[in-house]
C-alpha cells in the first residue's frame, strides 16, 4: 500500500543535519492511487487552512504527476477561493457549478481533482452521494413534494510530507492533524523570504497611484477642480482608557466566571469574558467564586434573562446604591439623577412642546368637526319620555340616600329588596327617590343614560358612513 503512515512517523526523527538542500532537490512525491488512503483519517498529508499555502503546495507538487498541467492549477485556484468560507479550510466539491464557473467539462474537472488527490493535496472529509439528505434530516416530517437534496462532497486541502521535507519544515505529529514544530536552517531562510514576499504584496505603500490631474469645469458636469486640503480636526471622542486589570487578573476573572457559571443556571451559555467583566466589582470586593455563587442565588431569578451580564451589572449597581452590597468605590457607575425643576422650566417646556404637537389638530377639530358632531348628537338624542329608561347598574345613588332608604329595614333580605330596583323586572325607583332631590337625581341618571345611547348610535352612524366620507346632515367629515 502506497503512502503508508509509517513513513510519517519517521519524520519526527529527522534532524537539521539530515534535511539538506541536496535531499530537498531529489525529493519525489509517490502517487496515492488507493482511495482508502485519501481520507483525512488515513492520509499522511498535513492540513492547510490558508489559500496561499495550498497554492504554493500545488505549484510545487504538480511537476511530479504526469497528467498535471495548467488546468490543474486553475482548478486548484478555484478550490482555494472557497477556503476562507470555512474555519478549517474545507471546500465543497460542487461539481455542477464549478465546471460552469471554470468553463470546463465535468469530466475534466473531476479528472484534475483526482490528480490533486493522488498528489496528497486533497483529502476526503465527507463522501457525497445521491441519497436524499432531506429524508434523513426531516425524518417523519418528510412527505411527498418536500424536495430532493443530495449529500455534498467535502474536501480538505493538504500538504504532502515530501513538500515539508523539501522546504525544511519538521513536523510534530503524524497525519492530517500534524503541525510544523521547527525549521532547518535552509527552511528558516526560505520561510522568512516567503513571509516577506507575502507581506510586501499586501503593503498599500507599494501600490503606485495614478497622479491626480485636475480638469476644468464643464457645463453640466461635476466640479472636478482641485481644492485645498481640508484641515484635520481633532476627534471629539477621547481615547478609551484602560480598565486597570492586567492580563493575569483578566484570566483569573474568566476562571472565576467559569466556576460561577457551573453553579448558577441562568448564567449558563453566557460568554465567559462578558461574565467575568460583569463580576469584576465582586472580585474587587474580595468575593471568592463560592461567595459570588451564593450572592447570585439570593436574587431568585425566575426566567433566563436575555443578557445575564447586563442583569448582573444592573443588579449590582442597584443593590450597591441601596446599601445592600458594600462594593469598592468606583467599581459601579453612579446613578444620574436629573436636577430638580425648582422654577418649573421643564414642565412649561413640556406643555409648550405638547401644545405645538397637538394644538393644530385640536384647532382643526374645533373649526371643522365640533359643530357637525354636536348637531348630529342632538338629532340622535331621543326626547325625554314620561318613563325614562333604566340607568346602568354601575350608577348608584349617594350613600346618604341609601342609608335613609335602608334605615327602617330589619334584615339583609329587606336591604337586598331595596337594592333590587335596578333589575329589569323592577324599573320603579326606590322610596328614597320620591322627594324633590330624588327626582332631580333620577332625571340626571336618565339624562346620562340617554346621552350614552345617543353616543353609541352616533358611533354606529359614523362607522357606516366612514367609507363614503359623507354624513347624512350633508357636510363631509374631515379628521385633521
Amino acid at each position: 500500500m502506497q503512502h503508508l503512515c509509517v513513513r510519517c512517523q519517521s519524520l519526527q526523527a529527522a534532524t537539521h543535519a539530515s534535511a539538506t538542500p541536496h535531499l530537498a532537490q531529489s525529493e519525489t512525491v509517490p502517487l496515492i492511487k488507493n482511495a482508502s488512503d485519501q481520507q483525512i483519517s488515513t492520509t499522511c498529508s498535513r492540513r492547510l487552512r490558508r489559500p496561499e499555502d495550498f497554492i504554493d503546495a500545488v505549484k510545487w507538487a504538480v511537476k511530479y504527476h504526469p497528467k498535471a498541467n495548467d488546468t490543474t492549477l486553475a482548478v486548484a485556484h478555484d478550490l482555494a477561493a472557497s477556503m476562507p468560507a470555512s474555519k478549517e479550510g474545507h471546500v465543497a466539491y460542487a461539481l455542477g457549478t464549478r465546471h460552469q464557473r471554470l468553463g470546463l467539462a465535468r469530466s475534466t474537472v473531476a479528472e484534475h481533482v483526482a490528480i490533486l488527490r493522488e498528489l496528497g493535496l486533497l483529502a476526503w472529509v465527507e463522501h457525497g452521494c445521491l441519497r436524499n439528505a432531506l429524508r434523513t434530516r426531516l425524518g417523519h416530517r418528510f412527505a411527498a413534494g418536500v424536495g430532493y437534496r443530495p449529500t455534498a462532497t467535502i474536501y480538505a486541502p493538504c500538504a504532502p510530507p515530501e513538500y515539508d521535507r523539501a522546504h525544511g519544515q519538521l513536523r510534530d505529529g503524524t497525519g492530517y492533524r500534524s503541525r510544523i514544530r521547527a525549521y532547518t536552517p535552509q527552511g528558516r531562510l526560505q520561510a522568512i523570504a516567503n513571509t516577506r514576499a507575502r507581506s510586501a504584496r499586501r503593503t498599500p505603500s507599494l501600490i503606485t497611484r495614478t497622479p491626480y490631474s485636475p480638469t476644468g469645469r464643464r457645463e453640466g458636469r461635476k466640479d472636478n477642480a482641485a481644492r485645498p486640503p481640508r484641515a484635520a480636526t481633532p476627534s471629539p471622542h477621547s481615547a478609551r482608557s484602560t480598565t486597570g486589570f492586567t492580563p493575569r487578573q483578566a484570566a483569573a476573572g474568566i476562571t472565576h466566571a467559569q466556576r460561577v457559571r457551573l453553579e448558577i443556571w441562568w448564567t449558563q451559555g453566557t460568554c465567559l469574558r462578558q461574565l467575568g467583566y460583569a463580576l469584576r466589582p465582586l472580585i474587587l470586593a474580595g468575593y471568592t467564586w463560592q461567595d459570588t455563587a451564593r450572592e447570585l442565588a439570593r436574587w431568585h431569578v425566575r426566567t433566563r434573562p436575555a443578557s445575564a451580564p447586563a442583569l448582573i451589572r444592573a443588579e449590582l449597581r442597584g443593590r450597591a446604591h441601596a446599601g445592600e452590597l458594600h462594593l469598592p468605590e468606583g467599581s459601579v457607575k453612579p446613578f444620574r439623577h436629573a436636577p430638580a425643576d425648582e422654577t418649573g422650566h421643564r414642565h412649561r417646556s413640556m406643555i409648550q412642546r405638547k401644545w405645538e404637537q397637538y394644538g393644530p389638530a385640536f384647532a382643526r377639530y374645533r373649526q371643522s368637526l365640533a359643530a357637525p358632531l354636536r348637531t348630529a348628537l342632538q338629532q340622535l338624542t331621543s326626547p325625554l319620555a314620561p318613563q325614562p329608561p333604566r340607568p346602568r347598574p354601575q350608577l348608584r345613588e349617594p350613600e346618604h340616600l341609601f342609608h335613609r332608604a335602608c334605615s327602617t329595614q330589619r334584615d339583609a333580605r329587606d336591604v337586598y329588596r331595596s337594592r333590587a330596583w335596578a333589575l329589569p323586572d323592577r324599573p320603579t325607583p326606590p322610596p328614597a327617590f320620591t322627594g324633590a332631590e330624588g327626582q332631580r337625581l333620577w332625571a340626571e341618571l336618565a339624562e346620562h343614560a340617554r346621552a350614552a345611547a345617543a353616543f353609541q348610535r352616533l358611533r354606529e352612524h359614523l362607522a357606516n358612513t366612514a367609507d363614503t366620507g359623507m354624513s347624512t346632515w350633508g357636510s363631509p367629515l374631515r379628521c385633521g
